[in-house]
């Protein structure tokens, strides 16, 4: 199973949250995604999951908002963890011995001179 969580502050555009979708789905492995409503940025209302996003995604997996991090990682089915690659993250990912993919939120926004 993959485990997927961006953190608590990463945001996401629409695009990027389809693209994430599509390649879990396609993965073949099962996924528990924890993605807070709020991590998303949109126009005109685009700034919700949509809900056939989280309909669709029953059948390989989970969408919710909030998970135990530390307890989910420890599980004996999860196999890897796309993560945002924050230090908290990264440290309790290492210790219960989890596989990352990073996803770094920080290089888009800090070429362009935002922090």
């Amino acid at each position: 199973m993959i485990y997927v969580s961006f953190g608590s502050i990463t945001v996401v555009s629409r695009e990027q949250l389809l693209e994430f979708w599509h390649g879990l789905v396609n993965s073949g492995h099962r996924f528990l995604w924890v993605m807070r409503p709020d991590s998303i940025v949109g126009e005109g209302g685009q700034s919700q999951i949509p809900k056939e996003l989280e309909e669709n995604a029953k059948a390989m997996g989970y969408m919710v908002g909030w998970a135990p991090q530390e307890e989910v990682l420890n599980h004996e089915a999860v196999g890897g963890f796309l993560t945002h690659s924050g230090w908290n993250s990264t440290l309790e990912s290492i210790v219960a011995g989890v596989p990352m993919i990073f996803y770094s939120d920080h290089i888009p926004f800090e070429s362009v001179g935002l922090s």
